[in-house]
C-alpha cells in the first residue's frame, strides 16, 4: 500500500510539474540571453485558453498546442519590442504581459468557448510499450502523456545546444557582456529578441499543458502563479536546463503531496496545505538562489554604441 501511494503521488507529481517546466526552460533560454520576462504567468494564462480553444476548433489537442505556442510566440514578441527595441523596463513590460493575458484569455473565453458548456479534447497516456511495465519506475517515468516526453527531449536538448553549439555560446555571452558580444560581430539585439521569442513559446506550451492535459478545461486565471514558480525554478535550477527541470518536478511534487494532505489531514484547513509550493519557492529564492552565479547583464537594457 505504502509503495503504491509513494509511485502514485511520484507520477503524479510528474504531471503536475510539466506546465512549470515548460515556462522555466523557456524563460532559461531568455535569461541565459540576458533578458527577465516576468509575464511568464500572463503568457500561460493566454496559453492555456488558445490551447482550449484550438483542441475545441480542431477537435485536435495538437491543434491546441499549435495555437498556444502561436500565441506564446505573438505575447512574446510584444515583450521583445519593448525590452530589446524600445529599451523599456523589462519589469513594467512583464507586469503589462501577465495583465494583458488576464484580460484577453478572460474576455477571449466569455466570447467562445464559455458561451456553452464544451468538451476539451484531451492527451490520451502513452505508455512506452515493456518499459511502462517495469516494476515501480514503469507506473512513473514511462507511462505518461506525450507532452511529459517532449518536455524531457526538450530540456536536454536546450541543455545540449547551450553548451556545446555556436548558438548556445552566443546566447551566453550576451548574457554575460552584450558589449563585448557586440565588439565580436555578434548580433545582441537579434539574438535577445529570438530568445524572447522561444520563451513565449514554451511558455504559451506550458499553459496549453494546463488546459489540455492537467485539467481538460478552460478556467479563468487557471495558472495561479505557476509562471512567478517558474521564474523561481530558474534561479533554483542555477540557469541550467536539466537543474531547472529538476527544480520544476520538485514543486510538481509539492503541489501533489499537498493535494493528498487535504485528504490526509481534513482536520488541518486546506490552504495551509495549499500555499505549500509557493512557500517552497520562496524558500529556493531566499537561500539557494543568493548564491547562483546569475548571467551579469540580466535584466539590463542593451544599447549599442559608436
Amino acid at each position: 500500500m505504502e509503495v503504491a501511494l509513494l509511485v502514485g503521488l511520484a507520477a503524479a507529481g510528474i504531471r503536475l510539474s510539466m506546465a512549470i517546466a515548460f515556462a522555466a526552460l523557456g524563460e532559461t533560454v531568455v535569461q541565459c540571453a540576458g533578458v527577465l520576462n516576468v509575464g511568464i504567468e500572463g503568457i500561460m494564462l493566454a496559453g492555456a485558453f488558445l490551447g482550449a480553444l484550438g483542441a475545441v476548433w480542431t477537435g485536435s489537442p495538437w491543434g491546441g498546442v499549435g495555437m498556444a505556442i502561436l500565441g506564446g510566440v505573438a505575447l512574446g514578441a510584444i515583450h521583445g519590442v519593448f525590452s530589446v527595441i524600445l529599451r523599456a523596463d523589462q519589469i513594467v513590460s512583464g507586469i503589462g504581459l501577465v495583465v494583458l493575458g488576464l484580460g484577453l484569455s478572460g474576455f477571449g473565453y466569455r466570447l467562445t468557448i464559455g458561451a456553452a458548456p464544451v468538451s476539451v479534447p484531451s492527451f490520451e497516456g502513452w505508455p512506452l510499450g515493456p518499459l511502462a511495465r517495469l516494476p515501480i519506475v514503469g507506473a512513473i517515468l514511462f507511462d505518461q502523456t506525450p507532452l511529459v516526453y517532449l518536455c524531457v527531449l526538450l530540456a536536454a536538448a536546450i541543455a545540449a545546444v547551450m553548451r556545446r553549439t555556436a548558438l548556445g555560446l552566443k546566447l551566453r555571452a550576451i548574457g554575460e557582456n552584450p558589449a563585448a558580444a557586440d565588439a565580436a560581430g555578434i548580433n545582441v539585439g537579434a539574438l535577445r529578441f529570438g530568445a524572447i521569442l522561444f520563451g513565449g513559446a514554451m511558455a504559451g506550451l506550458g499553459g496549453a499543458y494546463l488546459a489540455i492535459v492537467q485539467i481538460d478545461s478552460f478556467v479563468e486565471n487557471m495558472v495561479l502563479g505557476r509562471g512567478f514558480i517558474a521564474i523561481a525554478c530558474v534561479a533554483f535550477g542555477r540557469w541550467r536546463p536539466m537543474g531547472v527541470l529538476t527544480a520544476a518536478l520538485a514543486f510538481g511534487l509539492a503541489e501533489a503531496a499537498q493535494i493528498r494532505f487535504q485528504t490526509w489531514y481534513p482536520q488541518v484547513p486546506y490552504q495551509f496545505f495549499v500555499m505549500l509550493p509557493y512557500v517552497l519557492a520562496v524558500i529556493a529564492l531566499i537561500f539557494v538562489a543568493r548564491g547562483s552565479a546569475m548571467p551579469r547583464a540580466l535584466g539590463k537594457p542593451f544599447s549599442r554604441r559608436g
